[in-house]
């Protein structure tokens, strides 16, 4: 091959990744405004900027491809979550003359630590295909995670638990949010697949 085969290779491969590139981002785009559509608390920011921050690689080009996005950032979350709680449990983590934050953390890395596994079986239940019904249920259990563990700290400040807008401010109140908001993201994916009859890469 001579240096002009090689150069019109390099510029046909290189406009065949900016193609694929586009293509995502339009899909990306039009997934989030259509999930931020069906709910006053999706993030659509938020959805833009986990889509677009892909673990899988090539690029996905299919809703079922861009669903595992947000699964294994998920199940990322919570892994990095349970280990940051035990930090924040561990001598020197800022818990040591807080009771009632220390059971709270408690709780809450029991919380995430189900949460992992539930969203590792989630993963391999929607790659595999097999009863992928149950994903739906796997990753609004890792969400109801999320939530539970935030609402413990609020009982500390009178709060209700359950009741207005969710607030994201304990000690992993970000790790919280981003759990949620990923399961949402996910789960908004998942949903429109019902429709869609092709379900291969």
């Amino acid at each position: 091959m001579n240096l002009s085969q090689l150069f019109i290779t390099i510029f046909f491969l290189f406009f065949l990744v900016l193609q694929v590139n586009s293509a995502t981002d339009n899909m990306i785009e039009q997934t989030c405004k259509s999930c931020a559509s069906k709910s006053t608390i999706f993030d659509h920011n938020f959805c833009l900027s986990s889509l677009s921050n892909s673990p899988i690689s090539p690029p996905p080009t299919n809703l079922f491809s861009l669903a595992l996005i947000p699964l294994l950032q998920a199940l990322d979350n919570a892994t990095a979550t349970a280990s940051t709680i035990q930090v924040l449990m561990s001598d020197g983590g800022g818990f040591e003359d807080d009771g009632f934050g220390r059971a709270c953390l408690r709780d809450c890395l029991e919380l995430y630590e189900d949460a992992a596994d539930r969203l590792e079986e989630a993963v391999r239940v929607y790659v595999t295909k097999e009863q992928r019904d149950t994903v739906n249920v796997m990753v609004s259990a890792a969400m109801e995670a999320a939530v539970t563990c935030e609402d413990g700290f609020k009982e500390r400040d009178g709060g209700d638990g359950g009741g207005g807008a969710m607030t994201w401010t304990s000690a992993i109140g970000g790790e919280n949010y981003q759990l949620f908001e990923l399961g949402q993201v996910a789960l908004c994916i998942i949903n429109m697949l019902s429709s869609v009859t092709s379900m291969s890469f």
